[in-house]
């Protein structure tokens, strides 16, 4: 089983219409719903399941595209600056969270998901692997435009 969530009232209707498209059952098979993990508290939502939080959790652009963002949080920190203990929350132990960024590379991505946080002292996740995405070479060192770590 699987969820969807986004802030977007549009992108949560596209994502239901282009599943029910496919032939997916948007109330069994997969279901999504408008949440704004930014603003909007981790309990009682009713998606956290019975054993406290999602087996698998990927982000494929929402830590990219809140990074990008200026704005501070209460505490003075950049809103980027409270995601992971955000996504923390939400997966289970024992479960994986996936990112994938075009905006920071791997070593980055693990900066900011690892360890514990020295403001909060939270722990963080630990790291498992990588997603291989393709490369490229440019004036003779090698790349990558996207990245991902588990």
């Amino acid at each position: 089983r699987m969820l969807g969530i986004d802030y977007s009232p549009a992108s949560i209707e596209l994502a239901t219409r282009v599943a029910k498209q496919k032939g997916y059952n948007t109330d069994e098979d997969i279901r999504f719903r408008e949440w704004d993990i930014l603003q909007e508290p981790t309990a009682g939502n009713g998606w956290e399941g019975e054993d406290g939080g999602f087996d698998v959790m990927l982000d494929k652009g929402t830590f990219d595209a809140i990074s990008l963002n200026e704005e501070t949080d209460g505490r003075g920190r950049r809103v980027c600056e409270g995601y992971r203990d955000r996504v923390v929350e939400m997966v289970k132990v024992g479960g994986r969270f996936l990112v994938t960024s075009c905006n920071w590379t791997e070593s980055e991505l693990r900066e900011w998901f690892e360890g514990k946080d020295e403001v909060t002292s939270s722990g963080g996740f630990e790291f498992e692997g990588r997603v291989n995405y393709p490369k490229f070479k440019f004036g003779g060192a090698e790349g990558q435009s996207v990245y991902g770590i588990v």
